[in-house]
């Protein structure tokens, strides 16, 4: 855990990581390199905990998440796995679409 930020009770870690991923959910056309950012972040994770946990290297994943590179799918799978997420298809309305709703 990023040492910048004090720990959260455990009840209140969950529903933060409820939030998030409901956020991420609620709009399928977000760019990879984004959500993989905010997943990270907005988790408390430093890049060196997120390569470990996954084991993507460090570079790889600071590389993703400014664009420099694209991941393979592979790649994406063990970013996504630990949230408990996987690549998917959407039509490049779908986010349009939920907007108009």
């Amino acid at each position: 855990m990023d040492k910048r930020y004090n720990p959260l009770p455990p009840l209140e870690e969950i529903e933060m990581r409820k939030a998030l991923l409901d956020e991420i959910q609620e709009q399928p056309g977000t760019c990879l390199m984004t959500a993989l950012r905010t997943l990270r972040t907005r988790t408390r994770l430093t890049v060196a905990e997120y390569a470990k946990m996954t084991g993507v290297a460090a570079r790889t994943i600071q590389n993703i998440e400014a664009g420099r590179v694209s991941p393979t799918i592979k790649t994406a799978d063990k970013l996504l796995q630990p949230f408990g997420l996987a690549m998917g298809v959407c039509s490049k309305n779908s986010s349009r679409q939920k907007d108009n709703q």
